[in-house]
């Protein structure tokens, strides 16, 4: 009886701790899908997929946080995702969340030769 109420919270923590790093990596997965995604939408010519694409990652949060900018010569589209959270926990732990991914996509038209500037 004494070990088990000794052993017993050591458990709970790590079942605690096994169930909160399958949700950290279910919401980077999400996360990357939602940046690739986001980065084909952008690259499609003149469309306005990009706002239906960002909708595939489940939390608003990171919704916001995923962007798409194009490259001065129209052929290059970049997505990418920034975020850092720092969550209080108990006793004083901080839990940190960091999302951080960039894509880069070629546009889905066809153009004689290589792009310029690409490697520069």
């Amino acid at each position: 009886m004494a070990e088990f109420t000794l052993v017993m919270p050591i458990l709970i923590l790590l079942l605690f701790g096994m169930t909160y790093a399958a949700f950290y990596a279910f919401r980077a997965a999400s996360v990357d899908w939602g940046i690739f995604v986001h980065g084909v939408a952008a690259g499609a010519y003149k469309t306005p997929a990009t706002g239906i694409a960002g909708q595939s990652t489940l939390w608003p949060e990171l919704q916001s946080q995923i962007r798409a900018s194009q490259f001065p010569d129209d052929r290059l589209v970049r997505s990418q995702i920034t975020v850092t959270n720092i969550k209080g926990w108990v006793y004083g732990i901080n839990l940190i969340e960091a999302q951080h991914g960039t894509t880069f996509f070629r546009r889905w038209r066809f153009y004689p030769g290589p792009p310029t500037g690409m490697f520069e």
